[in-house]
């Protein structure tokens, strides 16, 4: 850890702390992810899947892995914007005011940009029998240019028949994890990944959170939601616009 200053915390959670760090003798930024336990089954998990995707050009690469005060911590490169950031404060988006824009959306043609390069990612991780488990856009990074790195692969693992239910975050969860009856394991496939990345989608057309608990609505489960909004809200994608003619 002595060839890299950190410089700030730019993440943080249960897992641990994600720092800012400058290499000393290059000056190159990284990001430095510390982990808060020792060697935990998803620390192993998220080393191997980004192995597996090494040299992937729309997924975060990680450059090395050693103890930093007696944790784990993983080299990342840095990637400065997040997909979040983007969707609601125009992080990093030129466009993002431009000319006839509607109101809290952003360009469809970036919505096609970072929608294609995301379902790259995942069909690669997928082809690999891999599943992300909690795909947001917090967890959509882009750089500078606006290359999207899929990151935050704490819950990835090799898809097996009978997996834990809680993983995903809420808001982007698909409902066949949403199970009522409390079951320790369920079977689910990769296809969570794309209702994510639908969510994802219609998150950024329409400019805000699509499937989200109100403070009016509280006692709501979000499987609930899910269904009252498919059930009553217009369509809110256009096919064309993601694919193109």
């Amino acid at each position: 850890m002595e060839k890299y200053l950190k410089v700030s915390v730019v993440g943080q959670g249960t897992y641990g702390i994600v720092y800012k760090v400058k290499c000393r003798s290059t000056g190159k930024e990284f990001a430095l992810k510390r982990y808060n336990y020792g060697v935990e089954d998803s620390t192993v998990r998220e080393l191997s899947c980004l192995a597996a995707l090494k040299g992937h050009p729309y997924v975060v690469s990680v450059h090395d892995c050693f103890f930093d005060e007696g944790k784990v911590a993983m080299l990342l490169s840095y990637v400065p914007y997040t997909l979040s950031g983007i969707i609601h404060k125009g992080h990093g988006l030129k466009s993002y005011h431009e000319p006839g824009r509607v109101e809290r959306s952003i360009p469809l043609s970036f919505v096609a940009h970072f929608s294609r390069q995301v379902a790259h990612a995942l069909s690669c991780m997928h082809e690999m029998n891999i599943v992300h488990r909690d795909l947001t856009p917090f967890n959509v990074l882009l750089t500078e240019d606006l290359t999207v790195k899929v990151a935050d692969m704490g819950l990835s693992r090799q898809c097996s028949k009978w997996m834990s239910p809680t993983v995903v975050t809420e808001a982007y969860r698909a409902p066949e994890l949403f199970d009522e009856c409390g079951k320790y394991r369920l079977e689910y496939t990769c296809a969570i990944d794309m209702w994510s990345l639908g969510v994802m989608i219609a998150e950024a057309m329409e400019g805000e959170v699509i499937f989200r608990q109100r403070l009016d609505h509280r006692e709501k489960s979000m499987y609930r939601i899910i269904a009252e909004t498919l059930g009553s809200q217009r369509p809110l994608l256009r096919i064309d616009c993601i694919l193109g003619p």
